[in-house]
């Protein structure tokens, strides 16, 4: 937990450089997102891991829900410019949840109807709504901060296991885990000089690296994986 009030002016009095990181750190954002919708549609697959994209729609979307706290409770600079650079963010989650809902079922259960998966689609977000609703009390986060934190998290450790799972980059490039990499690794700078000292201890710095280096660890394993996912090889002749 931390004070919403001391964080914000922490970040008053570093404005012009949070916001030149911070602009960059969305710049990145922007590009592996349209990165990602491009390649998703391109190959016919969910270019997102689902867990990623249920997460940051109800993190993203409850933060976009909330304007009256941001622009007549908080009236705060940062926050506003936060809820504009977000309103996009769910307009792309929005579009995965669309990709999920299109190419997802070939993939993940073939044997099931378009409406049987679409409804298990649905409660999953419902159920991640109501999750995060809970987290977000128990980490104590007014300002969304290090719920940022964890969103960033997510990406490489459902994508490791995506990548795993289809053993090729198909619905994914190194473009889109590298603007990733520097999306992660300037929003965590940020936090760690100008956020205050809730941010800069040890145990968040030991996150900050943990999640940079393992977004850089997928920008290198993707760029080693073959394009198109390899066929099932046949069975020795006894």
């Amino acid at each position: 937990m931390y004070n919403p009030h001391l964080v914000l002016a922490s970040i008053d009095q570093h404005r012009w450089a949070i916001i030149a990181l911070c602009s960059f750190a969305m710049l990145c954002n922007y590009t592996w997102f349209f990165a990602a919708v491009r390649q998703g549609f391109r190959d016919r697959v969910v270019p997102v891991p689902i867990v990623c994209v249920f997460f940051w729609l109800v993190g993203d979307g409850t933060m976009v829900w909330h304007y009256d706290l941001w622009f007549n409770v908080y009236d705060h600079w940062y926050v506003k410019l936060f809820w504009f650079a977000l309103v996009l963010t769910v307009i792309c989650e929005l579009i995965f949840m669309y990709m999920i809902l299109r190419f997802g079922r070939k993939e993940l259960t073939p044997s099931w109807s378009q409406g049987q998966f679409a409804i298990l689609i649905i409660s999953g977000v419902a159920v991640m709504l109501v999750v995060w609703l809970f987290v977000k009390v128990l980490i104590g986060d007014p300002l969304y901060i290090t719920y940022f934190h964890l969103a960033n998290m997510a990406g490489p450790a459902f994508g490791a296991a995506m990548l795993i799972r289809r053993r090729s980059r198909v619905g994914t490039t190194p473009l889109i885990w590298g603007a990733y990499t520097l999306m992660s690794g300037s929003w965590f700078l940020a936090c760690a000089l100008w956020f205050g000292p809730p941010f800069a201890s040890l145990e968040f710095i030991l996150l900050y690296v943990a999640c940079t280096g393992a977004a850089a660890a997928m920008t290198v394993a993707v760029s080693r994986m073959p394009v198109s996912t390899p066929e099932p090889e046949a069975p020795e002749a006894q």
